[in-house]
């Protein structure tokens, strides 16, 4: 592999972050602003025809998905975020939890149901899953690039994962918060590129 950071199909889990309709549809969404630039970027179609190519190249596509228990057992109001959520109707059993339409969920893809805290692999089997599977590199998409992406991607890394961030498969609340995370923040931490040029990694 050319493309600093992506291992072999077999080594290599798609990692779709928090692509629910409560964050992503506008229909349902409880962070206007994410889901304006989501629709803006059209990430979602970018992430389903991304995910839909990679499964066929086999690589494991798993679902990252906030869904606290419905009365909010857990879950500790510590920082303004984590008390934006609270208020928001983002708990198991309500319809904003559920994966976008636009994306699919086969029935060999993971999906994890976070209970508590802002990033994947916190409070969750990821990291156990990944390395039982042999996986060594992590093609990270979804929202939001103000959090979940930056703060997954260095829980990705000082656990061993190489990470590749396709940029237009990412979504941030803004212009700005988007344009900062994929210029300055990311870099150091991944390898930022395009759906299109992993796709054509993989097959070669």
């Amino acid at each position: 592999m050319s493309l600093t950071g992506l291992a072999s199909p077999e080594k290599t889990a798609l990692i779709i972050s928090e692509c629910q309709k409560g964050m992503t549809d506008p229909g349902y969404s409880t962070n206007d602003l994410l889901s304006g630039q989501v629709v803006k970027r059209g990430t979602i179609g970018n992430i389903q025809t991304l995910a839909t190519t990679l499964r066929s190249r086999g690589v494991q596509v798993v679902h990252s998905l906030i869904e606290p228990y419905p009365d909010w057992r857990g879950w500790v109001v510590n920082a303004p975020l984590t008390g934006s959520i609270r208020k928001r109707p983002l708990v198991d059993g309500h319809p904003s939890t559920q994966v976008h339409d636009g994306i699919t969920v086969d029935p060999h893809d993971i999906v994890l149901h976070r209970r508590v805290g802002l990033t994947a692999f916190y409070g969750t089997d990821l990291e156990a899953v990944l390395h039982g599977m042999g996986v060594t590199s992590i093609i990270l998409t979804g929202v939001s690039l103000n959090v979940a992406i930056p703060g997954t991607t260095m829980e990705a890394v000082n656990r061993g994962f190489s990470v590749v961030i396709p940029a237009d498969c990412v979504s941030g609340a803004t212009e700005e918060s988007h344009e900062f995370a994929l210029k300055t923040m990311l870099p150091v931490l991944s390898t930022i590129t395009t759906a299109e040029r992993i796709v054509e990694e993989l097959r070669a």
